[in-house]
């Protein structure tokens, strides 16, 4: 190992270090993002309605009760030593005994809309889970080219000062010392940079996880370590991967679900027609104030109860019935056509997962393979150098394109780990 890659190696070993203590996990992230996302709030809040909507389609088809008291003023102005209050007092109930059915298809379709709610908030989960897993992979990346680009940088300055010397001994040219001096400073910018990109990735997770501003965390995974693709389990055939996420997706869940509650309600829409029978009951006194002095009797014998049956049977309803199937039907149809697109959606979303986990698997070979004949090329490179057989430029190139290399490298590494994690997400696998 020559001494450049043995001064750079170093270099970003200490620098993992020092990032290697109080760090999130990913499933530390994936944990607080379950805990803390106002996505998943919202759909857990809707989860609640859709129990409510439940609970009032079942208490319609239940008995009604309700009291009443009414006071009354009145007054005949040509009628002479007359009452002018009126008390009335009663209590009343109604059942009703048969509506066609549409109370308990009223039920079903709520069970079903709370059940379908039930995966629409797993899958808002899973949409969340997918936001994390991007911000934390592209965190992973951005701190390993940081501190790719800090050890170029610590790297660059120290042989600015070792050029410093050679050239103050007369051993090289003025203009050797100002590459190096400017190599120094393009090192400084990429650095920046790659500051820059990993703030913007840190704020984009902190957010998804619902952080104070002022958080401070790092991040670390296990995955880090890995050297190759070899060393991971192998993908799963496409076939198998289709047929284990269309199991798993609680989206297609949710809108087969949708498609029966939506068919239940086109039931329901077709009952408005039918004949209602409810049964009724009232208890009822009252008193007129100044008709005698005997309020009690009023009371008592002003006191009468009543049942009553009631038929409804509707004969000409303006259409209204009518329209109301239609558009049931009409939302019955629009879920039937929302399933498959869906459907079609996700089979085009797995097909591209697949694509991109095997070309990041070839990417991250290819790229392993890059550095390797880079890393070997920057040895010739500093063997000709040395040897005076090597201008500082054609040096600082090949410096550069190991550099660049790395960079690859590390990009491709975390797109296949990215996408392997992507692969395990839509098959259920971080539920």
């Amino acid at each position: 190992m020559n001494n450049t890659q043995a001064i750079f190696l170093g270099l970003l070993a200490c620098s993992v270090a020092a990032y290697a203590a109080d760090s999130w996990t990913l499933e530390d992230c994936l944990k607080q993002a379950k805990k803390a996302s106002l996505k998943l709030e919202s759909a857990k809040l809707r989860e609640q309605s859709a129990e409510i909507s439940v609970k009032q389609a079942k208490s319609s088809g239940g008995p009604t009760v309700s009291a009443s008291i009414q006071n009354t003023l009145f007054d005949h102005p040509f009628v002479d030593n007359e009452d002018h209050y009126r008390l009335n007092l009663g209590i009343s109930g109604s059942y009703t005994l048969w509506d066609g059915g549409a109370t308990s298809l009223n039920v079903e379709s709520k069970t079903l809309t709370k059940e379908a709610t039930a995966y629409a908030t797993q899958q808002t989960e899973r949409s969340v889970q997918e936001s994390v897993l991007n911000a934390y992979m592209s965190l992973l990346a951005a701190n390993e080219n940081l501190r790719t680009a800090d050890a170029s940088v610590e790297l660059a300055q120290a042989e600015f000062e070792h050029y410093g010397k050679l050239f103050e001994a007369g051993s090289i040219t003025k203009k050797d010392l100002t590459q190096s001096q400017s190599n120094v400073l393009q090192k400084q910018t990429s650095q920046l940079s790659a500051q820059l990109s990993v703030s913007t990735a840190k704020t984009t997770l902190r957010q998804l996880l619902e952080l104070d501003g002022d958080a401070d965390f790092q991040i670390s995974a296990p995955e880090s370590s890995i050297e190759s693709p070899d060393s991971l389990e192998a993908l799963p055939s496409y076939e198998q991967l289709k047929s284990d996420v269309q199991k798993a997706h609680p989206g297609l869940k949710s809108d087969s679900i949708s498609v029966r509650a939506a068919q239940k309600n086109t039931q329901v829409a077709g009952k408005g027609s039918s004949i209602t029978v409810t049964l009724g009951a009232n208890s009822s006194t009252g008193l007129q104030a100044w008709e005698s002095g005997g309020y009690k009797d009023q009371l008592k014998y002003g006191w009468q109860n009543s049942i009553s049956l009631g038929i409804n049977i509707p004969i000409i309803d303006g259409g209204a019935t009518e329209n109301k199937v239609l558009q049931a039907q009409v939302s019955e149809t629009e879920s039937q056509v929302s399933l498959r697109e869906d459907l079609k959606t996700l089979e085009n979303s797995v097909e591209k997962l697949y694509l991109n986990a095997v070309s990041a698997d070839m990417q991250w070979k290819a790229a392993l393979l890059q550095v390797e004949a880079e890393s070997e090329a920057l040895a010739v490179a500093e063997e000709q150098r040395n040897a005076g057989a090597l201008t500082y430029t054609d040096f600082l190139t090949q410096k550069n394109n190991l550099e660049k290399a790395r960079i690859t490298l590390t990009n491709a590494k975390y797109t296949s780990l990215l996408s392997r994690k992507l692969l395990e997400l839509y098959q259920g696998k971080l539920d």
